[in-house]
């Protein structure tokens, strides 16, 4: 049931309200300037001060910011020092600069001096104070001090001026008092929190209302850094009509779905959606709609975390068109810092055909991968996974190149992997065919290969380390000079093989 309660606008209340002196102040200050006590400027600052009247106004009302004359003076004279009986120079921070400070959050007031100078010029200073503190102070009989005079733009941070109505309290307020205007409410830093509270508690009627109003700008607050968790909230109540609603209008632009996945808050609000999907039809719409998107988001740390719930919650069938997207793009994610990790995520949490496919794909460019400073990481989390007939199709798609990435920065990684995470018959192959090779005593030297070398040492066996304890005894004399060299013969020292 909508709320009977007429909506009311918060009004912004006047300076009247809290000054009690306001009118006689306004009267006192009419009355001086009708005087027209005009400054002339080719007077000595002498002269010019000299007229003035140093005795307070005893018939103004107590009201923490007089007038007096005379010349404000340095250190805690400056603090309001009484010059003579009852007379102070500058305002009462306590009284104008404090109502300042409270009403409109403006910490600047409370500095703020004015020295005293003739009631013609004190007018001219008083407006110049006043609008560079963000405000417009007229003194007139007619003219009040309104929120609304104030600039608040540079109070927030994304530069937009907040609606007036946004300064009020909103505890005394309910969603029906706010009826039309809760999508600039879900923007606000303050106003978000208040709506979140407010829809957990709300009725079906105030939930309906709710709904109906940020529905056709689901996707924009969805990106926002506040309104995201009011979209969240109103995903966990909603129902189950509401629900699809709100996932037809997040599909229904392709490019606008990835775009609110790449960013940070749109990739939470995603993931509480779905958290809440529960029914095949609703993930198979969404995962259509994503897949177009698998090498964007593969991409991004923000698209990564939805992928990841996608292949931790949805079935093999579920991922299949999309895993089939990031296997005919392998090679450009594989070479991204983000795309990497997205790509082992997806050997990991994949079966069947759409696996085979990754793993297709992948060795059939291992050969590029592995020489790349990311790619690698790739290549070597396939031989880490020890499914032997993929590790005999990789090696495969290595042979012939185990020594030229043995002195790669990036492929070396690969072949100690080679080494280390195959059995022994495709490691005897490895080792061979390093042996073979023209430049195999350039491995013992160079600053990645021999960490190959020692590799191979490692896990060989018989005549096949024979062989190798032959190759470094034929090159011994330049290894000892050599510091790359070293580090291979500290390998035998620590197992006192040489002798």
């Amino acid at each position: 049931m909508e709320s009977t309660v007429p909506f009311l606008s918060p009004v912004s209340q006047s300076p009247e309200n809290h000054f009690s002196f306001y009118h006689n102040f306004e009267l006192f200050y009419m009355e001086n300037i009708a005087q027209n006590n005009s400054f002339d400027q080719t007077q000595t600052l002498e002269s010019a001060f000299s007229g003035l009247n140093v005795s307070g106004y005893p018939d103004l009302p107590d009201s923490g910011y007089q007038f007096g004359g005379g010349f404000a003076r340095a250190g805690q004279d400056r603090n309001n020092n009484v010059i003579g009986e009852g007379t102070k120079v500058g305002p009462d921070v306590e009284s104008w600069g404090a109502f300042m400070y409270s009403s409109y959050q403006l910490g600047s007031s409370r500095n703020t001096e004015f020295s005293i100078l003739p009631s013609s010029n004190q007018t001219r200073l008083l407006s110049a104070a006043a609008s560079a503190a963000g405000c417009t102070m007229p003194f007139g009989l007619n003219n009040n001090i309104n929120r609304s005079s104030f600039n608040t733009s540079k109070l927030c941070n994304n530069n937009q001026t907040r609606p007036h109505w946004l300064h009020e309290p909103l505890n005394c307020l309910s969603l029906g008092d706010l009826r039309g205007r809760l999508v600039a409410l879900a923007k606000d830093q303050y106003g978000c929190k208040f709506l979140q509270k407010s829809v957990e508690k709300a009725s079906k009627e105030e939930i309906d209302m709710v709904f109906m109003e940020v529905i056709d700008h689901v996707c924009e607050l969805m990106s926002n850094s506040f309104a995201n968790f009011v979209v969240q909230k109103v995903v966990d109540v909603c129902s189950e009509e509401q629900k699809n609603q709100i996932l037809l209008m997040v599909i229904k632009n392709r490019f606008r779905l990835v775009e609110i996945c790449l960013n940070l808050h749109g990739a939470r609000a995603v993931q509480k959606l779905l958290e809440k999907l529960t029914t095949q039809q609703q993930i198979s719409l969404f995962m259509s709609a994503l897949s177009p998107g698998a090498v964007a988001l593969s991409k991004d740390l923000n698209g990564h975390r939805v992928i990841q719930y996608c292949l931790k919650n949805f079935s093999d069938e579920d991922n299949k068109y999309f895993l089939n997207v990031v296997a005919n793009n392998c090679y450009q994610i594989a070479l991204d810092k983000c795309g990497c990790c997205a790509l082992k995520h997806c050997l990991d949490h994949s079966n069947g055909e759409a696996r085979a496919h990754l793993f297709q794909e992948i060795i059939a460019n291992a050969l590029n991968l592995a020489k790349d400073q990311y790619g690698n990481y790739v290549v070597q989390h396939i031989l880490e996974l020890k499914e032997t007939q993929t590790t005999e199709s990789l090696l495969r798609q290595l042979q012939g190149n185990y020594a030229s990435l043995s002195c790669n920065r990036y492929g070396s990684n690969v072949v100690e992997r080679c080494l280390l995470e195959s059995e022994e018959p495709l490691t005897t192959r490895i080792i061979v065919e390093l042996l073979r090779s023209p430049i195999v005593s350039t491995l013992l030297l160079d600053p990645f290969g021999n960490y190959v070398i020692q590799s191979a040492l490692s896990v060989s066996k018989g005549f096949v380390f024979d062989a190798l304890l032959n190759l470094v005894q034929d090159h011994y004399p330049i290894m000892r000079s050599h510091s790359y060299g070293k580090w291979v013969l500290a390998w035998f020292s620590r197992r006192k093989q040489l002798h």
